[in-house]
């Protein structure tokens, strides 16, 4: 994953912020346990938020308790390991190396390679302990750049393979078929994650002459703020509609435990990523909450 799904933090409460990092240090300490600390490092803010989505809908026992760990000492909450936080670092693994695996075939860099290499053993363990997730990862991930390597200029088109990925993985993780609303909300995610990500890159990819649904879409770039300024009633109107959706999908939805984190994410985090990412005049620094 990527990092765009944050909560924002000047209107989250002190509770619902110890909770979100609660999920992410669980999500990072479980993945130590599992597969070393080296792949630690793949613990992101997005799967932070799927964590605490999945763990509220299934209704899983959540057990925190404070205490250190050998990254950071300092006593925290930390959201203790139970079968479906295993599950989560484990699809996390999975989605990390493939989208290392993404970077190499892409020519994106040595860090992808470094990654990959890092990555190898914990993705088989991963693999291996959940072929079903991996499958589906893998076969999602073909179809992306089978549409990428079409040239297509639908935006919808292009992110549909990633946000159907996301749709499809509470039914794997879970074991059970899945709330139209829940699969329509990490649709959306899916789709928001992937076109922010897209916008965030352009100046790379037009640079390495990469796939891009809104080079492909719109065409006619020269640096990142005029084509931002240029598009900024498309893109706001494509980037609205998501979020739109995504909160549609929200309401529908009963939540037991952390409904206040979740609905800061769905409407003010996601909200505000967007008028960070088109106020922007280069890639967005990887985010600290």
């Amino acid at each position: 994953m990527y990092g765009y799904v944050v909560p924002d933090k000047s209107t989250l409460k002190a509770s619902d912020f110890v909770l979100y990092r609660a999920f992410y240090c669980g999500m990072c300490c479980q993945t130590g346990v599992l597969y070393g600390n080296l792949p630690r490092f793949t613990t992101n803010y997005d799967f932070a938020f799927f964590s605490a989505l999945l763990h509220d809908y299934s209704a899983a026992n959540v057990v925190i308790e404070e205490r250190g760990c050998i990254l950071n000492p300092k006593k925290k909450a930390i959201l203790q390991p139970n079968p479906l936080l295993e599950k989560l670092a484990a699809t996390n693994i999975l989605l990390s190396y493939q989208k290392a695996d993404d970077g190499v075939i892409d020519g994106d860099g040595i860090k992808y390679k470094i990654a990959r290499r890092a990555l190898r053993k914990p993705f088989r363990a991963a693999k291996k302990a959940y072929p079903h997730i991996y499958d589906a990862i893998e076969k999602a991930y073909a179809a992306q750049r089978k549409v990428e390597k079409s040239g297509v200029s639908s935006i919808d088109r292009a992110a549909d393979p990633f946000a159907a990925l996301l749709k499809n993985l509470p039914d794997l993780i879970l074991g059970v078929q899945t709330d139209d609303n829940l699969k329509g909300l990490c649709y959306n995610i899916g789709k928001f994650v992937y076109l922010t990500d897209a916008l965030d890159d352009i100046t790379e990819d037009f640079k390495h002459k990469r796939y891009n649904p809104f080079l492909a879409c719109y065409g006619g770039f020269t640096n990142r703020k005029d084509f931002i300024a240029k598009h900024k009633d498309e893109l706001l109107f494509c980037f609205n509609g998501i979020c739109a959706r995504a909160q549609e999908c929200f309401n529908g939805l009963k939540f037991c435990q952390s409904y206040a984190l979740i609905r800061n994410i769905v409407f003010d985090g996601l909200s505000g990523k967007v008028e960070e990412l088109l106020q922007s005049t280069k890639k967005l620094k990887n985010p600290r909450v």
